[in-house]
């Protein structure tokens, strides 16, 4: 993958994570069933988690898989939810719902802890059988899940089924193995998925808003972060943002791009917060006024966390 591709693909899950979040979270009382606009948005912000996991994925199969980097990304990732947990408990905002979810931590834990094993399936081939394996898994249990609500074994909350989360993580992993790296780039594969991004779009939009989410409403289950849904749409979009080439005037973007998607694991932390802020500061009477308040939540969101990552000491507070 290209560092511009890379840059876009760390400041989509940035914009995907403060919509998704904080779409249905304020203050007024818009009926956001009805907006087209707001059923797509909402839609297109149900890629933000399974991206974080991928690009993670991703991003660690540049760096050396030893002992000490693996016990070093659990620390780090304890560290993180144990300060921001006790920040917020402490200054009394949990009751708002202003803590890291437990669910996330629990699954990058896994995912590092299990590290060992990942490393032995390393070959492409296999790691793309398990990769297939996963997401059939996922997509089996997500479905009888919403038909059968009432068996037990079926009741696990979406965001716990950590399968789901490995699943994006591997797929991350094998798409920057340096053997199979040439196939996602190469330009027949890119402008393939080009073609078939719009039609698998529209396809995977309608089949969530016509049976999925009406399944899970018609079950009174209201939770809807599955991820496998989403699956083939998320690995379209990380193959054709290659495609994508700044002309040599826009090469600052570039850089700017990169900087901003260093704040990814700070904007998830800190958004909601801030969405909670502008949210009671703001009156929100049109859809005009609720988008205007998640795009600030972003721009502030962002702001905010770029001052920590420039103090070494700190930085460990809003960074993996």
């Amino acid at each position: 993958m290209n560092k511009s591709g890379l840059a876009m693909l760390k400041m989509l899950a940035c914009i995907t994570a403060v919509s998704f979040f904080t779409l249905y979270q304020s203050y007024d009382r818009y009926y956001y069933d009805v907006s087209l606009t707001l059923n797509v948005l909402s839609f297109v912000s149900t890629i933000a988690t399974p991206l974080y996991f991928l690009l993670s994925g991703y991003m660690d199969a540049g760096e050396p898989h030893t002992p000490a980097w693996q016990l070093g990304k659990i620390r780090r990732i304890l560290l993180i939810f144990l300060f921001w947990f006790s920040f917020f408990w402490l200054a009394g905002m949990h009751h708002k719902g202003y803590l890291i979810q437990p669910w996330f931590v629990i699954a990058l834990i896994v995912i590092y802890a299990s590290h060992p094993l990942i490393d032995l399936v390393r070959r492409p081939g296999l790691m793309a059988s398990l990769i297939f394996l996963l997401l059939i898994l996922a997509f089996t249990y997500d479905l009888l899940a919403s038909l059968s609500p009432e068996r037990r074994f079926l009741s696990l909350p979406p965001q716990y089924r950590i399968w789901t989360w490995v699943l994006y993580y591997l797929s991350g992993r094998l798409m920057a193995a340096p053997a199979v790296m040439p196939f996602f780039t190469s330009p027949r594969v890119m402008k393939t998925s080009l073609l078939l991004l719009p039609a698998v779009y529209l396809f995977t939009w309608l089949y969530e808003r016509y049976y999925f989410i009406a399944r899970f409403l018609a079950t009174s289950n209201d939770v809807l972060l599955t991820g496998s849904q989403v699956y083939l749409l998320v690995v379209l979009i990380v193959i054709s943002i290659n495609a994508i080439r700044l002309p040599a005037r826009a090469r600052w973007v570039t850089p700017l791009l990169t900087t901003l998607g260093k704040t990814m694991t700070g904007v998830y932390i800190l958004h909601y917060l801030i969405f909670g802020l502008l949210a009671a500061a703001i009156r929100i009477e049109t859809l005009g006024d609720k988008l205007l308040v998640i795009a600030l939540t972003l721009i502030f969101s962002m702001t905010v966390s770029l001052l920590p990552l420039r103090i070494p000491g700190v930085r460990k507070l809003i960074s993996l």
